[in-house]
């Protein structure tokens, strides 16, 4: 979703950018839309352009890598978590919990512990309860092979 409402928004701002460029050239047709000169003039205009271009190209270099790699770390799921802490409820030093069905291909579940940690009944109750409860909820990925990541982690 996050996705189609990058796309939208840049569509849009293109959009405009490409309706004013077209608005100015008939309103002045004796300027130049994109003037040299007025860089040449206006100082500020250097320090602007060195500003938002660079910003510009990080974010959008961000946001393609973070489109690009969805496919490989999968899609959050929400209810999936709430039932995984539900069903490692009472453990002390556990620390972090997510679940993500990555591509129709498998279910990833990841339960970071701090040490000290009882991981025989970590994996204990993820064997016996957690991946029941969250194969429940996944809905028609129910059936995709799950991938556990348990991790410790130090001081």
């Amino acid at each position: 979703m996050a996705n189609r409402i990058g796309i939208g928004i840049v569509g849009t701002l293109l959009l405009l950018t490409g309706l004013y460029a077209l608005w100015a050239r008939d309103a002045h047709p004796d300027l130049a839309i994109l003037d040299p000169g007025f860089f040449a003039a206006h100082i500020w205009a250097y320090i602007i352009a060195a500003a938002v271009l660079p910003a510009a190209a990080a974010i959008a270099t961000r946001w393609l890598i973070f489109a690009l790699a969805l496919h490989r770390y999968g899609t959050r799921h929400g209810t999936g978590t709430a039932m995984l802490g539900v069903a490692l409820q009472g453990l002390d030093r556990v620390d972090k919990l997510t679940v993500r069905v990555v591509r129709g291909e498998r279910t990833r579940i990841h339960v970071r512990c701090r040490p000290g940690a009882s991981l025989g009944e970590v994996a204990r109750r993820l064997d016996q309860q957690a991946i029941t409860r969250v194969r429940g909820v996944l809905g028609p990925s129910a059936d995709l092979p799950v991938l556990v990541r348990l991790h410790v982690t130090r001081l």
